[in-house]
């Protein structure tokens, strides 16, 4: 699914203010409607004891959810009341047009302006049902019982006022008959698309997701998305070095995507499985083999799964002879490979540092561990550096396989002509405090320096979701001059644990989207500092397998996002229908 996910389509009634605001909202806008009301229709002059009805909507409110809603977890009173705003801002604009119409035109300004106010009550219906459809978990006869009542006591003050002045009640009933009726063509239209992707009912779904989304309770939300997952076989590698000073660190290589979004399925797991790792005393790098987001895991159940595969993995890796190590780095036309090789298993990182770029296709493993293993060795990771996108216009490029797998060709040849040296590992990760948690998550900034001989070879990982365009080159065309590095490359986890946010246009912050160069710069050069003093001689741990049986999404959330905009264009063409159907209906009546 989008990263800009479904909320986006209630997002009044998501993040609306506080109950006092709402009340006062409500109330003024009863009372900008009863002026419009009394200064157009004069005979209500005569009748000064209808005023109480413009304020009735407030009231009718808190009733409905005192009787039918109280205690609902989704559906609050604020949220209630955020709907009641929504309709009667609607009546405000309808109400504002029938006056005008009326000075421009010179008709009768109580026909027109309760013209107007019909079109209202079926527009405000429509709505009002559909929210309740959404929000409320119960029966949807139960759910329709309490939408009707609601509509209608919503709308007895213009029923009322529409004996009074025009002496008919149907230019009031007709518009609620026909909202709800269009309610129920939409509820059976939506679900007969559905049934073609799953049995599941759309809007409990959508109930699921808002229980995560206002509750963050993922549980019912990640059920839903299990039972419609696949299951999968994932790649799994460890490279365990051991260094004679300090903790181990293990970097593991894994086939899975770290995504939907938010605290949902695999998102959180490259800080997650660092603090579950680290509070047992040991240091844990995740890198992400090339995957896209039909890898995303659908639970922690199944992240779990991986976990324990990952225990079973450190216990059994076998011990290499010797510890040696060379690294080289290609880099041409906007593209980089580093290839790190220890003893006879290699590494490869795959960089777009001069192209706006989303996740490098998984079709594309095979292709260059075909290339690793042609050269001799064996692979043992093959990364997404994930590490460049256009945060001006979020335009993407398809990335060229051709020149990456030349330049991977190129380094696998000139490290077979290079020594291989005794490596040093030395490692640290920091968080520092000045970095908006929003861009960076948990994970921090994890540096390793690997140090052959008389070059030092620095992988920072930082966790986030990409980096801006540029940013990559600065930081390493700076840090290289400042340090003595011989190859540095930047990479990021690919969390989604910080996408889904409301105020980004894209859903989530990319890398220096929001922070200075120069703050990032500081960070890094802090964490390298400590890593080069925590330098040791290391022996080193190996183990390459799978984790079998493990639920991935697949399209889902492609049809997820396929399913809500097509919702979305039914909603639109329903509203047009309800305006033109009661527009033609009320004119002949």
């Amino acid at each position: 699914m989008s990263s800009r996910d479904a909320s986006r389509y209630a997002k009044f009634l998501l993040s609306f203010p506080s109950l006092r605001a709402l009340l006062s909202v409500n109330l003024l806008l009863e009372l900008i409607i009863s002026i419009f009301i009394l200064v157009s229709c004069h005979i209500l002059r005569r009748v000064p004891q209808t005023l109480i009805l413009f304020f009735s909507p407030t009231l009718y409110s808190i009733s409905i959810y005192e009787g039918f809603l109280r205690g609902d977890r989704i559906l609050t009173l604020r949220r209630l009341l955020a709907l009641q705003s929504i309709q009667e801002i609607l009546y405000t604009m309808l109400v504002s047009i029938g006056c005008l119409l009326t000075f421009a035109f010179g008709q009768s300004p109580c026909s027109t302006i309760f013209f107007m106010i019909s079109i209202g009550v079926a527009l405000s219906s429509f709505i009002s049902t559909l929210v309740m459809l959404g929000f409320l978990r119960r029966k949807t006869l139960i759910i329709l019982t309490i939408s009707l009542l609601y509509a209608f006591l919503q709308s007895s003050r213009w029923l009322i006022l529409s004996l009074i002045l025009v002496e008919s009640w149907i230019k009031i009933i007709l518009p609620l008959a026909t909202s709800f009726s269009l309610c129920l063509l939409f509820s059976f239209t939506v679900g007969l698309k559905w049934e073609k992707y799953s049995s599941k009912n759309p809007l409990e779904i959508f109930k699921a997701y808002l229980e995560y989304y206002l509750n963050k309770n993922p549980e019912p939300f990640e059920t839903i998305i299990e039972e419609m997952s696949s299951k999968e076989d994932l790649a799994l590698s460890l490279l365990l070095l051991i260094p004679q000073a300090g903790e181990s660190l293990s970097i593991f290589g894994l086939s899975a995507h770290f995504g939907p979004f938010g605290m949902i399925g695999s998102s959180s797991l490259p800080s997650r499985l660092i603090g579950e790792f680290e509070n047992n005393g040991l240091r844990i790098v995740l890198l992400r083999n090339l995957s896209d987001h039909r890898f995303n895991l659908p639970s922690w159940r199944q992240v779990e799964k991986i976990r324990e595969k990952m225990m079973e993995a450190l216990s059994s890796a076998e011990y290499l002879e010797e510890c040696r190590a060379s690294i080289i780095q290609e880099e041409a036309e906007g593209y980089c490979i580093t290839a790190i090789r220890i003893c006879s298993y290699c590494i490869v990182l795959l960089s777009c540092p001069g192209y706006s770029v989303e996740d490098l296709p998984p079709e594309w493993l095979p292709v260059f561990s075909d290339i690793v293993s042609r050269h001799g060795l064996t692979t043992l990771i093959v990364a997404d550096a994930h590490n460049s996108i256009d945060s001006s216009n979020w335009k993407v490029s398809e990335p060229n396989r051709e020149i990456l797998s030349r330049l991977l060709h190129n380094a696998l040849e000139i490290l077979k002509k290079v020594p291989q040296k005794d490596l040093k590992i030395g490692f640290n990760r920091i968080r520092p405090a000045t970095l908006p948690e929003d861009e960076i998550g948990p994970g921090g900034i994890s540096t390793l320096v690997f140090n052959t001989g008389d070059e030092n070879h620095v992988l920072i990982l930082i966790d986030g979701n990409n980096m801006v365009s540029g940013l990559r080159n600065y930081l390493v065309n700076n840090l290289k001059s400042l340090l003595n590095i011989s190859t540095l490359e930047i990479i990021t986890t690919d969390t989604h644990l910080l996408t889904g946010i409301r105020k980004s246009r894209k859903g989530y912050f990319p890398i220096g989207f929001k922070t200075g160069r120069e703050l990032i710069l500081q960070s890094c050069l802090e964490s390298i500092n400590i890593a080069m003093k925590n330098l040791s001689p290391c022996s080193v741990k190996v183990w390459i397998g799978r984790v079998d049986g493990v639920k991935v999404t697949g399209e889902i959330f492609n049809i997820f996002e396929n399913f809500v905009e097509y919702c979305d264009r039914v909603i639109r063409i329903l509203f047009f229908a309800i305006i033109l159907m009661n527009a033609l209906l009320l004119s002949f009546l």
